[in-house]
């Protein structure tokens, strides 16, 4: 990787401590945030997971928010490397996606990146997440876990293959995610339909 490359993919890193806690009950943070879709993949391993602890709010417990920014953190960079995978080797998606992700997701989503790479297939739009909502804590410490839940406004997301023609339209989806915090600090270790509120 070059050194202007690591540069950019180490700028922007998002790792996140251990944190313990035990919150019961739902939180609903509503959030509109969307995704940056123009900037390189910014995760690293080499980064200390404790450089950018969340801060606990009035609804969110630190476990909470730790989770939270693990998924956002998630959508943005996956979204950046899908959005143009013909500028990045397999070497650079997977140091950016694994602060982030456990083995099993990473593994699902490079062998997507791989597949698009080789197509000449590309994402466009954005897709902000409409709402996010936490489950409490399960757990304590290393091994807890938090469910997030987020419904994804992907309506202006497509498809498209090398000559720029349209192949699907992204419909929005609500999805759930078990973030589980490890010695290394939260990541993702599962995703799966989810169910909430109308999602746009």
């Amino acid at each position: 990787m070059t050194d202007h490359r690591r540069r950019h993919l180490a700028s922007w890193v998002l790792a996140i401590g251990l944190l313990a806690g035990c919150t019961p009950g739902v939180v609903n943070t509503q959030t509109t945030t969307a995704p940056t879709e123009t900037t390189p993949p910014t995760g690293s391993a080499s980064a200390s997971p404790a450089s950018a602890t969340p801060t606990p709010t009035s609804t969110m417990s630190m476990s909470q928010a730790a989770a939270v920014k693990t998924v956002e953190s998630y959508f943005e960079i996956r979204d950046q490397l899908f959005d143009d995978p013909s500028r990045f080797s397999e070497a650079e998606a997977t140091e950016s996606l694994e602060p982030f992700v456990e083995t099993d997701m990473l593994k699902g989503n490079l062998k997507l990146f791989a597949q698009l790479k080789k197509a000449g297939e590309h994402y466009e739009g954005a897709a902000p997440l409409a709402w996010i909502v936490t489950s409490g804590v399960f757990g304590s410490g290393v091994g807890e876990s938090v469910n997030v839940t987020v419904c994804r406004d992907s309506r202006g997301r497509t498809l498209v293959d090398p000559t720029g023609k349209v192949l699907a339209h992204i419909k929005p989806a609500i999805r759930e995610f078990e973030v589980r915090n490890s010695a290394d600090g939260f990541r993702i270790a599962g995703e799966k339909e989810g169910l909430g509120e109308p999602c746009p």
